[in-house]
C-alpha cells in the first residue's frame, strides 16, 4: 500500500476511526501537574535526564504499551544513541506536518534505561501545556533556529499514574504524525 490510493485508503480508514476523534490538542486533556520538582537535565546535545529515573518495570510498560499503539513500528533512532528506540510510521500512514517528525517518520523515541525519557513532538498547544504543567521541557534544539520547534523531552514516568499521562502524550504525538485533526494546536 504504498502508492497514493493506497495512502488515501489508510488515511480514509484513519479519519473515520476513533484515533481521529481523539487526534486534536483537545481531546488529550492534561490537567494535572507532574508531582514535585522537574528532574535536572542536560541542556546541551545529548539532551538526558540526569535524575529521577523510572523503575524498571515502569519502561518495560512503557515500551510494551507504546509499541501496542496502531501502526507504530520501532527501529533504531538516527537522533540519538543506538539503544533509544525510535516509534515511526509507515508511508502510507504518515500524514502528518513536517513538525510532527522528528527524523523521516520518527514521531518518538524511548531512552533506554536508567533514564527513560522521551522525545517527541506535540502540537503547540499541548506542548506548552506539558512544559507548563512539569511534564515537559522543550528540547534544547527548539532555541538553535533550525525547524524543529515542537519537540520536547517528556520525564521519565516513575509511577503508574504518570506513566498513563506520559503514554497520553506519546499517543497524541502519534495522532499529530498521523495527520488526525490537521492542527498543529498554534
Amino acid at each position: 500500500m504504498s502508492d497514493s490510493s493506497g495512502r488515501r485508503f489508510v488515511h480514509d480508514e484513519l479519519m473515520s476511526s476513533d484515533v481521529n476523534a481523539q487526534g486534536s490538542p483537545s481531546s488529550f486533556p492534561l490537567t494535572r501537574p507532574r508531582p514535585g520538582p522537574r528532574p535536572k537535565t542536560q541542556r546541551i546535545l545529548p539532551h538526558l535526564q540526569l535524575d529521577q529515573w523510572p523503575p524498571p518495570a515502569i519502561i518495560e510498560k512503557l515500551v510494551h504499551r507504546s509499541l501496542s499503539l496502531p501502526l507504530v513500528g520501532q527501529r533504531q533512532s538516527r537522533m540519538a544513541s543506538p539503544d533509544t528506540r525510535a516509534l515511526w510510521l509507515p508511508d502510507e500512514a504518515a500524514f502528518g506536518p513536517s513538525e510532527a517528525f522528528i527524523d523521516d517518520h520518527e514521531f518518538c523515541h524511548l531512552h533506554a534505561l536508567p533514564a527513560g525519557s522521551v522525545h517527541l513532538t506535540l502540537p503547540a498547544a499541548l506542548m506548552r501545556q506539558s512544559v507548563e504543567l512539569g511534564w515537559a521541557e522543550s528540547h534544547p534544539i527548539v532555541l538553535s533556529g533550525l525547524p524543529f520547534k515542537q519537540i520536547v523531552m517528556v520525564y521519565a514516568p516513575r509511577t503508574d499514574d504518570e506513566l498513563d499521562v506520559v503514554m497520553m502524550l506519546v499517543n497524541a504525538s502519534r495522532s499529530f504524525a498521523l495527520g488526525c485533526g490537521s492542527n498543529n494546536g498554534t
